[in-house]
């Protein structure tokens, strides 16, 4: 963790605010006119062939406010996504000209810097919900994150819209990828494991159980 702000810095823009994010926004705007002309279809149907203009109205008017709370809860999802970046990372869609830079929004309202490794959330016994920690050998706690019960749902995708952040981030400013790194480790130590597999049967005799029982009796 590098910084600590209550306030988001001027030149950094929510996640919502990115160009990456405005599909999102479109999307919503999309989802609201269809649902308003699908419950002015809906009215003029039952008006036509069923009910009163009052009971088309009522059932046209739940039909609308139903499909706009799930579109607007869906939106909310992304929307409030606790990430920040600044002009030069991936997200804003442009040729990076410096350093770009990551920023979390935490539950008690602090925007803090992540640093260079993926992050990841533990059960906060004393707080409830989750903290969240660098995903390292021994995760260092960057601060309470969300009060939610599960790794599910919202939460699961801001972690993994955080995670991809802060990957982009690395490869703008040219870190180096802990987890890579320790995929190479690990095949370069699988290589010399097979390696002394091999050196060990050329130098070791296997006896057969015959040469065994005869080397007994001696």
């Amino acid at each position: 963790m590098v910084d600590d702000a209550s306030v988001l810095p001027p030149d950094m823009l929510r996640f919502i605010e990115t160009p990456v994010a405005q599909p999102l926004i479109k999307g919503r705007n999309t989802a609201m006119v269809g649902s308003v002309v699908f419950a002015l279809v809906l009215f003029f149907l039952l008006r036509q062939f069923a009910l009163s203009s009052a009971l088309a109205s009522l059932f046209a008017a739940i039909t609308l406010i139903m499909n706009a709370t799930v579109v607007w809860l869906r939106f909310q999802s992304h929307a409030s996504t606790p990430l920040a970046v600044n002009l030069n990372h991936p997200f804003m869609d442009t040729e990076p000209m410096g350093e770009a830079r990551v920023l979390i929004h935490m539950a008690d309202g602090r925007w803090i810097a992540p640093g260079e490794h993926r992050v990841r959330t533990i059960p906060d016994d004393l707080l409830g919900g989750f903290t969240l920690v660098q995903d390292t050998e021994d995760f260092p706690a960057l601060g309470h994150f969300s009060s939610a019960k599960e790794v599910a749902g919202t939460l699961a995708r801001h972690l993994a819209l955080i995670n991809q952040a802060i990957a982009l981030c690395n490869a703008v400013n040219e870190v180096h990828d802990p987890i890579e790194d320790a995929r190479d480790r690990e095949k370069n130590d699988s290589g010399l494991l097979e390696r002394s597999w091999l050196e060990d049967e050329e130098v070791v005799d296997v006896e057969s159980p015959l040469v065994s029982f005869f080397r007994g009796k001696e």
